[in-house]
């Protein structure tokens, strides 16, 4: 049983309910924690054979702030080999260029630290409720597989 860890920023609740689902179907096969970015520091994530980081975009591509600051504050960690994945939220209201900035920045902080990204990120744009049973869930399963 591989053990993930999912660290995510939140305001609206969007990116949060994201994670719960991707939680909710790891968890069926793997040992899953989940933690908000505002709660948890970069050192004390401890081990784990999986990090997901999650945030929504607001404006013109900018993180969540909590998952902003923890994110820099991470950058000091040596993630070099780490089986990692990205999930990005965003909405058109913001910004039709970089309403999903998120996940691309992730995956550029990923790339830039030399983990292992396993997957393509889950990009999910507007309201997440729609997508939780097929293209949420999809993608967790698959990511699952890949463990």
């Amino acid at each position: 049983m591989s053990k993930i860890k999912i660290v995510y920023g939140t305001c609206g609740g969007n990116t949060e309910l994201v994670c719960l689902k991707v939680a909710e179907i790891l968890s069926k096969k793997h040992d899953v924690e989940l933690k908000k970015a505002k709660l948890i520091e970069p050192e004390k994530i401890g081990q784990y054979d999986l990090l997901i980081l999650a945030s929504p975009t607001y404006g013109h591509g900018q993180l969540e702030e909590y998952f902003r600051i923890f994110l820099k504050k991470l950058t000091g960690e040596n993630l070099k080999g780490k089986n990692t994945a990205a999930i990005g939220l965003g909405d058109l209201k913001y910004d039709n260029d970089y309403h999903l900035e998120s996940g691309k920045i992730i995956m550029d902080f990923f790339k830039k630290k030399e983990t292992n990204i396993i997957c393509s990120p889950l990009l999910v744009s507007k309201s997440p409720l729609p997508f939780l049973d097929k293209h949420v869930s999809d993608w967790a399963e698959k990511l699952s597989n890949l463990i």
